[in-house]
């Protein structure tokens, strides 16, 4: 990145951890879902796709019995803020500067407990089976696979769901800045590509995974919080 890809980088990432901190992402509830699940699981390696600043996941990693953590993503400042985020974990560190769906493609480790959130719905729908597929490769026998992303309602069209998600901007973040407020809609109306939940399943299914569940949905049925199993 040159010093203007990084300045627009920060000027982004403040926008998403405002949205962190006024937990309009649901990052809490997901947060509370994933430690609950893995602190009661046996040891485990973890890998962390799209990892960001790794906030979410260390915080429900800590407590349990992780014994290494892999973190993939294509932003060196975001990785940079995941190394110092992940210093405390009791655990090797790995990370990967590299767009996650090349890593996914091409890596051949297998992990037990594997974690995507809000980053596979700016794929195409076939782009999105075809990751899920290579994610499937990557998991452990008895592994788990957490989904995390935007959701459309049941024959819902995408413009709809914008829609909806417009309606977002006066209500959940109308103590964000208008400048805030342009820049979230400006991500969402131009590079979010939310599927049905039914979709999800199905491409799931269709990549080898046999078993899938729902484990939270915001009241707005805006997004979703899935677990695969091989």
């Amino acid at each position: 990145m040159n010093a203007g890809q990084v300045k627009a980088f920060f000027a982004q990432w403040e926008v998403y951890r405002q949205c962190i901190k006024q937990n309009t992402l649901h990052h809490r509830e997901v947060w509370a879902l994933l430690h609950a699940t893995l602190e009661k699981h046996p040891p485990f390696r973890f890998l962390d796709i799209a990892c960001g600043d790794a906030a979410m996941t260390t915080a429900a990693l800590t407590g349990t019995a992780v014994t290494s953590y892999t973190g993939v993503d294509f932003s060196g400042p975001a990785l940079d803020e995941a190394r110092r985020m992940t210093q405390e974990l009791p655990c090797p560190l790995e990370f990967h500067d590299v767009n996650y769906v090349d890593f996914v493609a091409g890596e051949s480790e297998r992990f037990d407990v594997i974690y995507l959130g809000l980053s596979l719905h700016h794929l195409g729908r076939e782009n999105k089976r075809r990751t899920l597929a290579d994610i499937r490769r990557l998991i452990a026998p008895e592994g788990s696979f957490f989904l995390y992303e935007p959701i459309l309602l049941e024959g819902e069209s995408r413009s709809d769901c914008l829609g909806r998600w417009q309606k977002q901007l006066e209500t959940v973040y109308r103590s964000f800045t208008p400048e805030a407020r342009e820049s979230l809609w400006m991500h969402v109306s131009t590079a979010d590509h939310p599927e049905a939940v039914s979709e999800y399943l199905a491409a799931a299914e269709g990549a080898g995974f046999s078993d899938g569940a729902v484990l939270f949905t915001d009241a707005a049925q805006l997004y979703s919080l899935f677990r695969f199993r091989p």
